[in-house]
């Protein structure tokens, strides 16, 4: 299974670095997630990561193709209302390109639109959506064997959910809260990666 680390938007942009190039090794992918940042202020974070010796086809860019295209990343992350998949193929048809879902009918649009995966979230309570209820691991597992691209869960992910998430058919867990709302993003990783290569083949 991957773990994918989500930015959430929330660090400032120097401490964030600092963390980014901490966990980068451990991790499979990390998701760009700022959308407060202009564009030309995310961008310059991209290439500055790069720069630091970040693997670039770890890097993840969030919500605009027009960043990943200057900056050479390969990978790039969108949400679900207007994902705008085909346009994106059309245009830049060697990104590979994921979509956040929250059902499965959205699931298996993306799929038809040319995803080459969807994270779909969140599948249990989390502060990052206070007050909305959880969409389950029913609704996760329904997910992965409806469609066949990956997919990969967020939401409420802990490391001691992760044989849970794997029994449901997940291809990967991303997380946000879990990195980066903890004390040590780094340790807090290091927990994830060891839960992941514990059950690693044992499904």
């Amino acid at each position: 299974m991957k773990l994918v680390a989500v930015t959430n938007g929330k660090m400032e942009t120097r401490e964030l670095s600092v963390v980014l190039k901490e966990i980068e090794p451990l991790v499979d992918s990390i998701i760009l997630r700022e959308h407060h940042l202009a564009e030309a202020d995310y961008q310059l974070m991209v290439e500055e990561l790069i720069a630091s010796g970040a693997d670039r086809d770890k890097v993840c860019v969030h919500s605009r193709p027009g960043v990943a295209r200057k900056t050479g990343v390969s990978n790039l992350h969108l949400k679900e209302k207007g994902s705008g998949v085909t346009e994106v193929k059309q245009a830049d048809p060697f990104l590979k390109v994921g979509v956040s879902v929250h059902s499965l009918q959205a699931a298996r649009q993306a799929e038809e639109e040319g995803a080459d995966y969807v994270m779909f979230g969140h599948v249990y309570a989390t502060d990052s959506k206070k007050g909305m209820a959880p969409r389950g691991i029913e609704e996760l597992e329904s997910i992965t064997s409806s469609i066949d691209i990956p997919v990969s869960a967020i939401g409420g992910i802990t490391p001691d959910r992760i044989v849970e998430i794997q029994e449901a058919g997940a291809a990967g867990v991303a997380v946000m809260s879990g990195i980066f709302e903890a004390a040590q993003p780094l340790q807090a990783v290091k927990r994830y990666v060891k839960e992941l290569t514990i059950h690693e083949g044992t499904l």
